[in-house]
């Protein structure tokens, strides 16, 4: 004969809330520990940890500490993990980044990557030769040189 299905208990499928960042530092510190066994680690490691990535959104260093799980051989230190942090962009931020209008209107206005690279030459020739730190009527000859090479002058400089 089919049973009828239990009653619920009073409290099952209450929301719980979020853990707070230090907790989820926790836990993501030991899940390194179970990869990369080691000494326990203390509530006042713990709560530095915290402290230093007090500044990351939970985003970044959750990338932060996965990343390294899966591609440190030891267990991390904390620059590790925030150098990571420092480099973790969210999906929505990496593929609409662009430019502001403000930046928009000066492409194409200045010098190149090529045009640099000529300053660069220049000014090492010219610093060779002197021996010492150029006079801003030298760099504007070098500049002039660098203007008759690429055929214009950028707007910024007319």
């Amino acid at each position: 004969m089919p049973s009828s299905p239990r009653r619920r208990r009073k409290g099952h499928g209450e929301i719980v809330p979020p853990l707070s960042k230090l907790q989820r530092i926790d836990e993501l510190l030991k899940i390194q520990q179970e990869t990369f066994p080691q000494k326990e680690l203390t509530a006042d490691e713990i709560e530095r940890w915290g402290m230093d990535l007090a500044n990351y959104p939970m985003g970044a260093i959750e990338y932060a500490f996965d990343t390294h799980r899966r591609l440190a051989m030891f267990f991390p230190v904390p620059a590790q993990i925030i150098e990571l942090c420092d480099s973790y962009l969210p999906e929505s931020e990496t593929t609409t980044r662009s430019c502001e209008p403000e930046c928009q209107e000066r492409h194409g206005r200045g010098y190149g990557w090529n045009d640099i690279m000529k300053l660069w030459k220049l000014y090492n020739a010219k610093f060779a030769e002197l021996k010492r730190k150029l006079t801003k009527a030298e760099w504007e000859e070098l500049y002039v040189e660098v203007d008759k090479a690429r055929g214009q002058v950028p707007a910024w400089r007319a």
